[in-house]
């Protein structure tokens, strides 16, 4: 199984597409990823995919030749996630790996959907994950201390507090431009704690800020989609076409578990390691 996730803005794993094939090469993975660039992505400009599937050069990885588009994610924790909820189907036949996977994904989009309107009633603005971090900013901006350069372009220095043997470190905030030297700014898509310094120093608004993406409404939309229960097989129409088995695919009658070409990722190697130290 081939899946597609993404994060939300209340920074939880959104699953996108699921997709059953053969095995696991570059012919189906280029038409799983033609199919997601089609119907997921359709033209998106700044859409990064981080993939699992073999090991790439660091310099396609590291954030400094990234362009700004890859946010904190560095490791695959996203797809082990997802991986960790299905992990118990992959030996299941087809229909039932199917179906669990429908049931387990509707239990998902029905929690955070109910989630959002409790955010909502609440009369919250942002998620959940963004107010914690704004509010985390804020109280550390309070000790911090602005040096003001540039009132037009509101390009300035910010210090922070020396506190525990750490802080007294500076960092360049332009406002104009919604970024700081920190990066913490441009990652989360939330003024960061210099960010919000200096908008104090100016009587800006560092609310108005925050990136549309965290907004409740936002979040709402997107589990809004409903799902639709399954009739029994019984009740199903009649398909209008004839079912044609490809005759190139021979099930395996050898004794034992068949062999898969599944490409281990992260979390294998962690389960392969754990098992050696058991023994």
């Amino acid at each position: 199984m081939l899946i597609a996730a993404a994060m939300d803005g209340n920074q939880q794993v959104l699953p996108l597409v699921f997709a059953i094939v053969d095995d696991e090469s570059t012919s189906s993975w280029k038409w799983f990823l033609t199919l997601l660039s089609r119907h997921v992505i359709r033209g998106r400009r700044g859409v990064c995919l981080i993939s699992d599937r073999h090991l790439i050069n660091k310099e396609k990885w590291t954030a400094s030749h990234d362009g700004g588009w890859r946010t904190r994610i560095l490791t695959t924790n996203m797809s082990e996630c997802i991986n960790g909820v299905l992990k118990r189907a992959r030996r299941l036949p087809l229909t039932a790996i199917v179906e669990i996977t429908l049931v387990r994904t509707v239990n998902y989009f029905v929690t955070r959907e109910r989630r959002s309107h409790a955010m909502f009633a609440n009369g919250q603005l942002w998620t959940d994950f963004a107010y914690k971090m704004f509010n985390q900013w804020h109280q550390k901006s309070i000790d911090h201390t602005v040096t003001k350069y540039n009132h037009r372009q509101q390009s300035e220095s910010v210090v922070t507090k020396r506190q525990s043997g750490f802080g007294l470190n500076t960092h360049v905030v332009k406002i104009t431009n919604r970024e700081c030297s920190c990066g913490k700014w441009t990652q989360f898509g939330i003024p960061c704690s210099h960010a919000q310094k200096v908008c104090t120093a100016y009587n800006i608004n560092a609310a108005s800020m925050v990136k549309n993406y965290y907004d409740v409404q936002a979040y709402k939309n997107t589990y809004s989609k409903a799902f639709q229960p399954l009739h029994p097989e019984d009740y199903w129409d009649a398909p209008e076409f004839q079912l044609v088995h490809d005759t190139t695919i021979r099930i395996s009658t050898r004794p034992g578990r068949n062999q898969t070409s599944r490409i281990h990722n992260e979390m294998d190697l962690q389960q392969t390691r754990e098992r050696q130290q058991a023994q």
